[in-house]
């Protein structure tokens, strides 16, 4: 398989949510570095958004997108994002109705060769992420002309409600 960036979003909403990233990012890439499959990792900014579609008083989201340029597998590369998501105490639910508080949450969004995969446990490009604000935001921060569903970046996020808002927040120093 030749190598090609896999975007991932990476979400998380409780506790110290800088932390949870940072642990998620540091993890991803000691665990590819460790299986020779990693040539370089690019990160968005990070974005707050109000938990949509959870109680009113859930805590804030924080999100961003990374970018691996890697030849793993989909599958196999979505194994090691949802063990990961273990190791930070990610619990998924699966009799849970609607969304939940996360730790930490590591989804393949897209590829840049539009490469796709359709099982029972992954879908690729993600299906809700042209809709999705707080993924198409850091994405197009990455990659502003990348083409998911026969539109670039750019233009679906043109195109995406406004709401819930995405605001910038500052990684920590």
């Amino acid at each position: 398989m030749n190598v090609r960036t896999v975007y991932l979003g990476l979400g998380t909403n409780l506790s110290d949510r800088h932390a949870w990233l940072d642990q998620g990012v540091a993890a991803l890439e000691a665990s590819l570095v460790e299986r020779r499959a990693i040539q370089s990792m690019s990160m968005s900014p990070r974005y707050e958004t109000e938990a949509w579609g959870m109680a009113e008083g859930t805590p804030a989201f924080l999100n961003m997108v990374v970018g691996v340029d890697t030849d793993m597998r989909l599958d196999a590369l979505l194994r090691v994002l949802l063990e990961i998501e273990r190791e930070h105490g990610r619990v998924r639910d699966t009799g849970a109705e609607g969304y939940l508080n996360r730790t930490l949450d590591m989804d393949i969004l897209c590829t840049s060769d539009g490469e796709t995969w359709s099982s029972e446990d992954l879908v690729v490009p993600h299906p809700r992420m042209t809709s999705r604000r707080f993924v198409l935001q850091p994405l197009a921060d990455l990659s502003p002309h990348l083409t998911v569903a026969d539109q670039t970046v750019r233009a679906a996020l043109k195109a995406c409600p406004s709401r819930p808002e995405v605001v910038p927040v500052a990684a920590p120093s």
